[in-house]
């Protein structure tokens, strides 16, 4: 049992090298975590008869590991592992803790130096199979060195080196062209008074009031954008001072970054400067044909600057159309097999957009199935959330069934979290969730929920690129 919680506390600690696919938040677990756990073991196996795994996966993964994780999936994560390398199976030689075989416990009743020498053999490079991700999770660690090291050489880089372009052009004149480049694409802000006389604020429509509050953060965002760049170009031209917000603009867009100035304004976003560009334009696009043309069949889930507003719009309709109270209703998932609708469902909302990391959905089975090789994301189909009066999707861990091998049972669905961006990671909020997160969504699966959740399986509004 040693030697099992000795593997354990080795993988909780080594999967922070996948970054968000690993653990949400990096957590520091010491020896002193790991200590406690060996003496509370051998405490229940002096005391007690029977092998009390209940209590010691509850005392290690809740209170001795589990009290310094802060966010709930990772919660989930940690019980999830840690049932895996404490629980009656593990006695048995011909137990592994992954797939292949590779790891496990050494077998019969070995000395110290046995169990040295059986670990010495294990591989040097540990597989991805031991922290129960898919083989794609080596090529995510490479990327995000990759990233760490540009983004460390570009900090040191100057604003004048990076800035110089070719043709002979001064850094100046290179930037004069860039802000000028986005002016021009970037739209003036939307006249709010012409669209709500068009989509006014109505009792049966929550989507209205919707639209009504999209605007203005995308109006807010629009004229934080389009000022700095004009003062900007007026700065380099020395009609006015180059303030020290200008001076960061200057910096920003010289790596390739998005402005601090525009991201106090912005809606979550890892993008580099021309993906975000691109992609605040598309959603300024989709309000657009909102406006112009009528309420959209199928929503872009991830073109909404506070999507939380969308779906509670979503549920009022539904509340207000059956007479129900609003706090009973949560939504249930339906994934759609068509591409498109011409018109929207008689209840709740279709959605599009969403991408499915270290999972894909196989349209063919439909459910939840592996990755494809060396493709980390793959879109999901479009999504019917039905507002139902039931409870909310649970994203706690909970022990699962056995079969007669010893395999945990599916429920015949995984429930995967949604988040902004593949950070995963942000400030804890009133609601104890943190602010990355956006929602639970139930997905049909015929593996074991423990799989997907080893896996790091989430759905995401957005990529990087």
């Amino acid at each position: 049992m040693s030697t099992a919680l000795c593997f354990f506390h080795a993988v909780i600690q080594e999967r922070k090298s996948f970054g968000p696919l690993g653990w949400n938040i990096p957590y520091e677990f010491t020896m002193g975590d790991l200590s406690i756990s060996v003496k509370q073991t051998k405490m229940m196996l002096d005391e007690y008869e029977e092998d009390q795994f209940k209590s010691l996966n509850y005392l290690i993964g809740e209170c001795n590991y589990g009290g310094r994780v802060t966010d709930d999936k990772d919660r989930r994560y940690l019980l999830c592992v840690l049932a895996d390398f404490y629980n009656p199976l593990i006695f048995q030689d011909d137990y592994t803790f992954s797939p292949s075989g590779t790891y496990r416990c050494a077998e019969g009743d070995p000395t110290q130096e046995e169990i040295v020498d059986f670990i010495m053999a294990m591989p040097l490079t540990q597989m991805p199979e031991i922290f129960g991700l898919h083989d794609n999770a080596d090529i995510t660690k490479d990327q995000q060195e990759t990233n760490y090291f540009c983004d460390t050489v570009l900090s040191t880089e100057t604003s004048t080196a990076s800035a110089a372009g070719g043709g002979g052009k001064s850094g100046e004149e290179v930037l004069d062209e860039l802000a000028e480049e986005m002016l021009t694409k970037i739209p003036h802000e939307f006249d709010r008074e012409r669209v709500m006389k068009k989509f006014p604020i109505r009792f049966d429509e929550s989507m209205n009031t919707v639209l009504a509050q999209e605007l203005i953060r995308y109006n807010a965002l629009i004229e934080a954008i389009r000022s700095s760049l004009s003062n900007l170009r007026k700065a380099l031209k020395g009609l006015i001072v180059m303030s020290a917000d200008l001076e960061q603009v200057v910096q920003a867009l010289n790596t390739g970054k998005v402005p601090a100035l525009w991201t106090k304004k912005s809606y979550p976003s890892l993008k580099p400067l021309g993906g975000y560009i691109n992609d605040f334009l598309e959603r300024l696009a989709f309000l657009q044909r909102w406006i112009d043309d009528k309420m959209p069949t199928v929503y872009w889930m991830p073109g909404f600057f506070f999507v939380h507003a969308f779906m509670t719009g979503g549920m009022q309709n539904f509340a207000r159309k059956y007479g129900l109270p609003v706090d009973t209703l949560n939504f249930e998932h339906h994934m759609m097999p068509e591409s498109d609708y011409g018109k929207p469902p008689e209840d709740g909302i279709y959605t599009y957009g969403l991408f499915s990391e270290a999972s894909r959905w196989n349209a063919e089975t439909q459910e939840l199935d592996e990755s494809e090789p060396k493709v980390l994301f793959a879109p999901m189909p479009i999504i019917w959330f039905l507002p139902k009066e039931m409870p909310a999707p649970r994203l706690d861990w909970k022990e699962e069934e056995k079969n007669a091998f010893g395999a945990p049972k599916s429920e015949g669905f995984y429930v995967s979290p949604v988040y902004n961006t593949s950070a995963r990671r942000g400030t804890l909020s009133t609601t104890g969730h943190s602010t990355n997160y956006v929602c639970p969504i139930v997905i049909p699966s015929s593996k074991p929920q423990s799989h997907w959740i080893k896996r790091g399986t989430a759905l995401l509004m957005q990529l990087d690129d």
